[in-house]
């Protein structure tokens, strides 16, 4: 299988690949574009790639209130993996200002699990080998919404990645309430004071992933951000996919 050739040893990731990777499923905006780079470290183009003046287009999916949904990737520069949230805002568009409740998230292994370095050869086209399983919370408003996948790398320079979607949630009328109740979504190295600098080589512990978490790799392999970066880590009894870090 392809994933089985050589990967890139931790130095050099950031200059030798330019595959980075992109959101696939589900579809994302047509207008921002998506660019297969982080965000820009001041924040400017934060949130989606978005900078002042973008019109937001594009045709959104349908997701049933309670269902299971699947997000997927394209490129190959999997930064040795990482760790990812789903967040959800109703804000249409999303602004800077917006906020955004994580819906589920993925410590170690995102986006793509058990790799060392990148996938070689460097392929910008290539669907990525993991898919992801999150849900939707029964209780939560209905209408249009954005999704967004967010990363912040393993290996490599200290960077935060993002690419959006809209959805429409469908189903019975859900609460205000229960959306709140959902933990903010983490952002870090875009110009706030909440850095991963000095994290290279570990998988970032979210400060407060919330209740519906997927652990990946042994405990030693994560560590906090640094700075400002909200509530205590949860710890990993509260993951809802597996109770402890897998080894």
């Amino acid at each position: 299988m392809f994933f089985a050739k050589s990967v890139l040893a931790a130095g050099g990731l950031a200059t030798l690949s330019q595959a980075h990777m992109l959101l696939r499923t589900p579809v994302p905006y047509t207008s921002p574009a998506l660019i297969q780079d982080p965000l820009d470290p001041t924040g400017a183009n934060f949130p989606c790639q978005a900078r002042p003046g973008t019109q937001f287009a594009g045709t959104p999916t349908p997701m049933e209130k309670g269902s299971t949904q699947i997000m997927a990737f394209t490129g190959s520069a999997v930064h040795g993996g990482g760790s990812c949230q789903v967040s959800i805002t109703y804000d249409n568009p999303p602004t800077a200002a917006s906020t955004w409740k994580v819906l589920h998230s993925i410590q170690g292994g995102c986006p793509a699990r058990n790799q060392a370095g990148n996938i070689l050869p460097d392929n910008a086209a290539l669907e990525g080998v993991d898919n992801y399983e999150y849900p939707i919370p029964a209780d939560i408003p209905t209408g249009n919404a954005t999704i967004a996948w967010t990363w912040v790398n393993k290996i490599g320079n200290r960077e935060f990645y993002m690419n959006c979607a809209p959805v429409i949630i469908e189903g019975a009328e859900g609460s205000e309430e229960a959306l709140a109740a959902l933990p903010n979504m983490f952002t870090a190295n875009i110009g706030g004071d909440c850095t991963t600098v000095g994290k290279d080589g570990k998988n970032i512990l979210f400060p407060n992933p919330g209740n519906s978490v997927e652990n990946n790799g042994p405990e030693s392999d994560f560590e906090p951000p640094t700075g400002n970066c909200g509530g205590a880590a949860a710890p990993a009894a509260r993951s809802r996919r597996a109770a402890k870090f897998s080894a």
